[in-house]
């Protein structure tokens, strides 16, 4: 169902949706109250000139508010929009603009904010992904021999990598496949003599997010327990089994360390009780959430809902993970009861998420630096990232750090900005319509007006 236009307006009350109550144009507030009041019954008269002054007092503090006048401007044309502008300080946070901010929308990407909060608040920070080879039990004999298979354990780690794939399409910030066989080198094993058993078990089967359009399968690889470069093939195709692409890789990096692998791969389980032989570790949660919300990157999002699913529940399913997102921000008192979250990453139209949940989420993260930093410090620059089109100007690019979004038919952003008198604000911005080129416009003018401080004196 579409929205009607509408308008939260705490200073309007009275006012028809989305406009606002205006008195004559010049006319001067004592000549408005006195053509509007009868000569008679003084008392009722003093009340009335009394609340029309409060009013119009309030209206004139709306009308000088720029930021209310971007969003509303673009909202009268487009009313299917949640936006909300809050001032957040030590006393709390103060709403100076707003349109529909509880009505819950498809949000595009910038429910990446919210995939990042639900895994800082699971794991931390700090928290790295591991990835194990085990042999079997008592299979290490002598002279460096694993007799029977190796065992390959997905950890759940988006970023595990060859050396080249990670420099040309991780930042850099890849877990190396190499560091891995590495370890089981100077572990001391030469040789493997049944090959290589790949677990993928810790995530379901399913390869893609709920409601997605098949075509998605572009925007994001197939998701798995253990996944391999982002589980593309080397000519940038996604690979058929991410299970026995993460082996051969494997082997590869075993026989450059100078490990002898014969016997072939396929996927299993690991059996209990095996010895590990090799392990790696990822870069900290902070870093991969760096790249994540720089590039906007569907994969990494997908999988870290799965994460959050197996590291808070036990299950490595989407629902298991978006339900443990919600829980969280049920219990901060951010969800709203429009809001259904059904991937990580944004792709599908069927979420919902209110401006007021992204600003919660903003608010909560500005509030306790232990998990908000990095959830704020993941969030690209004016310049970089997916907002290197945008935002660029000296006024503002070094103020702001925000997530965009866009699918079909959705425009989004939403992030804080500190103005140039050090007023700080969270922001967002929910445009679901088809005017991309214009939602993007009024969006970034509103932000620019926020970071040169145009905001700072309006009150809440």
């Amino acid at each position: 169902m579409t929205p009607t236009p509408g308008r939260c307006w705490r200073r309007d009350v009275g006012a028809a949706p989305g406009r606002r109550a205006r008195a004559g144009a010049g006319a001067s507030l004592p000549g408005v109250v006195s053509r509007l009041l009868p000569r008679t019954r003084h008392a009722v008269v003093a009340l009335s000139a009394g609340a029309l002054i409060l009013a119009a007092a309030g209206t004139a503090a709306a009308q000088s508010n720029p930021v209310d006048r971007t969003i509303d401007a673009f909202a009268a044309r487009n009313p299917t929009t949640s936006a909300l502008v809050q001032r957040v300080d030590a006393n709390g946070a103060t709403t100076v603009a707003s349109w529909r901010p509880d009505t819950a929308l498809a949000p595009a990407s910038t429910m990446k904010i919210i995939t990042s909060a639900a895994a800082l608040l699971t794991v931390g920070p700090d928290f790295r992904f591991t990835t194990r080879l085990e042999s079997g039990r008592d299979a290490r004999g002598p002279g460096g021999v694993v007799s029977g298979p190796a065992y390959l354990i997905g950890a759940g780690d988006p970023m595990l990598a060859t050396r080249s794939y990670s420099r040309r399409s991780l930042d850099g910030l890849g877990t190396s496949l190499d560091a891995l066989a590495r370890d089981v080198r100077e572990q001391g094993v030469k040789r493997i003599t049944g090959g290589i058993v790949v677990d993928e078990t810790l995530f379901d089967r399913k390869r893609m997010g709920p409601r997605w359009k098949s075509s998605y399968r572009y925007e994001c690889p197939p998701l798995s327990g253990i996944a391999t470069n982002q589980n593309r093939a080397n000519g940038g195709s996604n690979v058929s089994s991410p299970a026995i692409a993460a082996g051969q890789r494997m082997v590869a990096a075993l026989r450059r360390a100078g490990v002898r692998v014969t016997g072939g791969v396929r996927a299993g389980r690991d059996v209990p009780g095996g010895d590990v032989i090799g392990q790696v570790r990822s870069e900290r949660l902070e870093r991969v959430l760096d790249f994540m919300n720089a590039h906007s990157d569907n994969f990494t999002a997908e999988t870290l809902t799965k994460d959050v699913g197996v590291y808070a529940a036990g299950r490595g399913t989407t629902a298991a993970g978006t339900r443990q997102a919600e829980d969280l921000l049920r219990q901060r008192g951010i969800l709203t009861a429009s809001d259904d979250f059904v991937d990580g990453s944004g792709l599908s139209h069927s979420n919902r998420v209110s401006a007021s949940t992204l600003v919660g989420v903003l608010r909560d993260a500005e509030a306790d630096p232990s998990w908000g930093d990095a959830l704020v410090g993941s969030l690209p620059r004016g310049g970089e990232g997916t907002l290197r089109r945008r935002l660029k100007g000296p006024a503002v690019r070094k103020r702001v750090r925000a997530k965009t979004g866009y699918i079909n038919g959705v425009a989004s952003l939403a992030g804080t900005v500190t103005s140039r008198s050090g007023a700080r604000y969270a922001f967002a911005f929910l445009m679901n319509t088809s005017d991309i080129s214009g939602a993007q416009k009024a969006m970034d003018r509103a932000v620019t007006l926020l970071a040169t401080g145009r905001a700072d004196g309006v009150p809440g």
